[in-house]
């Protein structure tokens, strides 16, 4: 576990940065704070934090600009959304736009904890195989890219952390609990919706098989599963 990593903390509310950045130095992480959105650039580039933690609500620049802005400069950095807002329609709005996981506040400190852990440890470089193809669309794990022919993909982190997961069972099907436990860690708290709306999006940008199918297949009272050939390419491949 990289304890020593750098976590940059995004909130207009000091007892909030106050309550967290004592959670993560407790645990023995580093950390950086920040009050709004319209600065976030600048640390990054001037601390290079490991993981930002972002609250959606900010007077300056809110969490949604501030992400924007994160990921169209082409940033890979994990972020961990904190919200008041519960509904799925909010939490799709930030899976699409590259937010890593979601926590609802006020949050449990050792579910915070975890979150950020289990964000730390999916960043890490893969070793093994570098590519998985199923159908015309390949996914590269080692340069995180997904191309169909020749269009490009975008996905996010946990889009290709789900991939790999449900690809490598090669058609096995996957309880959610397996799901949720082995991408988030927690598969106990973490709310089922969070798992439907990723799957609802790689659904939705890897479009439907030949046969008129979805790629990611729901077996009814089992969970999901990945019902194509795939073929695993060497790193060397």
């Amino acid at each position: 576990m990289a304890e020593s990593a750098k976590i940059l903390i995004v909130d207009d509310d000091a007892t909030v940065r106050f309550a967290l950045g004592e959670t993560l130095r407790d645990a023995g992480f580093a950390v950086v704070e920040c009050d709004d959105g319209a600065d976030v650039i600048d640390v990054i580039n001037r601390e290079k934090p490991s993981l930002a933690v972002l609250d959606v609500r900010m007077p300056r620049r809110s969490g949604w600009e501030t992400l924007g802005e994160i990921r169209g400069l082409g940033l890979s950095l994990p972020v961990l959304m904190l919200t008041g807002v519960s509904d799925v329609p909010s939490r799709i709005r930030g899976l699409e736009a590259g937010a890593d996981d979601y926590l609802l506040k006020p949050c449990d400190h050792s579910e915070f904890l975890a979150r950020v852990r289990v964000l730390l440890r999916r960043s890490k470089p893969k070793t093994g195989p570098a590519r998985l193809r199923f159908g015309d669309v390949i996914v590269d794990l080692r340069r995180v890219t997904c191309r169909r022919g020749a269009e490009d993909i975008h996905l996010t982190r946990k889009d290709y952390e789900l991939l790999e997961f449900l690809a490598r069972r090669r058609g096995e099907p996957s309880s959610r609990g397996q799901i949720l436990g082995h991408i988030w860690g927690m598969a106990d708290t973490v709310n089922s919706h969070t798992l439907d709306t990723h799957i609802w999006r790689l659904r939705k940008k890897l479009g439907l098989r030949p046969d008129g199918t979805d790629w990611i297949q729901n077996i009814p009272g089992v969970g999901y599963l990945i019902q194509c050939e795939i073929e695993e390419i060497s790193s060397a491949g």
